[in-house]
């Protein structure tokens, strides 16, 4: 189990230094992907600069073991907020541009989007659910 462990770890470390780096490259369109993302522009500034510090926290917890339980919990909460407002918009008939990985990669949100985070989602969950250790 450990082995799969320490493939789910990299695997979401890697994924979330992707996306954190991206959007810090271009935090012009994390914030714009806010905003279509529904976010209230009030936040949307402030919230376009802390997704990609976020995920950078949770990327760089995952590689530690003894915080990568910390780091999976980040990266289950905020998968799970992506699926939701992913869901959101695709149940109002819209999709707006994801910016998932920032200036690296960008394209409208759509079912493939809200899939692929619920299975990077569960491999969190995996993590989190082996305990805490």
């Amino acid at each position: 189990m450990g082995i799969a462990l320490l493939i789910a770890r990299l695997l979401l470390a890697v994924v979330f230094l992707v996306a954190g780096f991206g959007k810090l490259a271009d935090l012009a369109g994390s914030r714009q992907a806010m905003r279509d993302f529904g976010v209230p522009a009030v936040l949307a500034d402030s919230f376009g600069v802390l997704l990609p510090l976020a995920e950078l926290v949770v990327a760089v917890t995952l590689i530690f073991p003894t915080i990568a339980w910390w780091g999976a919990l980040g990266a289950l909460v905020l998968l799970l907020v992506f699926v939701a407002g992913i869901g959101y918009n695709l149940a109002r008939g819209r999709q707006p541009d994801c910016h998932c990985f920032g200036q690296i990669h960008s394209a409208p949100a759509g079912w493939s989007t809200l899939i692929r985070n619920f299975i990077l989602a569960a491999i969190a969950g995996f993590i989190v659910w082996q305990g805490y250790s």
